[in-house]
């Protein structure tokens, strides 16, 4: 991978107290009672949150050039909690090639690792983005193994976002970066964009509780408001780990016959209960 020719090195750490701005979804993981049925203190703040908490540095330094053919990494580790306080610390990578960034709360545990770089230029989109979407049904049943098809597109997830859904989406994640704020045609934050891969998940099935644990985000264009974009998604792969039941989606959103963006999105879509 080419990246910038600029100088690779430390960014300044951020610090954010984090909220769980989903605490009314239909995605049960997200309320207090749900989430200690499966062994946790409380309800979870979405893994999405935390990628917008660690794209803040890299997109305060690049703006949007990283917005427009940026790639990010992100494994999520352990889970966050309503009004956490978070460290992101950013490092040049070892490799001399993009960042490594962490996530850690007030007792040093660390949540979050993500990879990113800012390409040369932006990559080619995989064929798999010119797949054409399932035909909606209006039907959502309630997610299982055997209905998680492997290879089999998804109904597609319509999303026209407006100058106050990304306001709403900064203030819930506590972004202050002006960018975001600039007109009708300001940049869609990405936190926002990689939530539509949980959008479009939830698009096609109900699942009452459900854990994103990582994607992979490539940025092929900068995505605006203003414009309207088509959400696709075929599952990739499936496994069992330790009883939780996982899936891994191949997610394009795409305008105007264009891809913009393209998410390696994994998922516990059936978590195995602690009690």
């Amino acid at each position: 991978m080419t990246t910038q020719n600029t100088p690779l090195y430390a960014l300044p750490p951020y610090q954010v107290r984090t909220h769980n701005a989903s605490e009314h979804s239909e995605n049960r993981m997200h309320s207090d009672d749900v989430a200690r049925q499966f062994g946790f203190k409380g309800a979870l703040v979405p893994g999405v949150t935390i990628f917008a908490h660690m794209t803040r540095p890299l997109v305060e330094r690049f703006g949007e050039a990283w917005l427009a053919r940026g790639v990010a990494d992100i494994a999520l580790l352990k889970p966050a909690y309503e009004n956490d306080l978070l460290t992101i610390r950013t490092q040049a990578a070892a490799s001399g090639t993009g960042y490594e960034l962490t996530c850690a709360n007030e007792a040093g545990i660390e949540l979050a690792r993500m990879t990113a770089a800012l390409p040369q230029a932006p990559g080619v989109a995989d064929p798999r983005s010119d797949i054409p979407p399932a035909q909606p049904t209006g039907e959502r049943p309630i997610v299982t193994w055997d209905l998680m098809e492997i290879g089999q597109p998804f109904p597609a997830l319509q999303w026209a976002p407006t100058v106050e859904d990304n306001r709403i989406w900064c203030e819930d994640n506590r972004d202050d970066l002006a960018l975001y704020r600039s007109g009708t045609s300001a940049p869609i934050h990405p936190g926002f964009v990689l939530r539509q891969a949980n959008f479009v998940l939830r698009n096609r099935f109900t699942l009452p509780a459900w854990i994103h644990t990582g994607s992979r985000i490539t940025f092929h264009d900068l995505l605006r408001l203003g414009q309207a974009y088509e959400v696709s998604a075929i599952p990739e792969e499936k496994w069992e780990r330790k009883g939780h039941q996982m899936v891994r989606l191949y997610v394009a959103v795409r305008s105007a016959g264009r891809t913009f963006a393209e998410i390696m999105h994994t998922a516990i879509f059936n978590p195995r209960s602690a009690t």
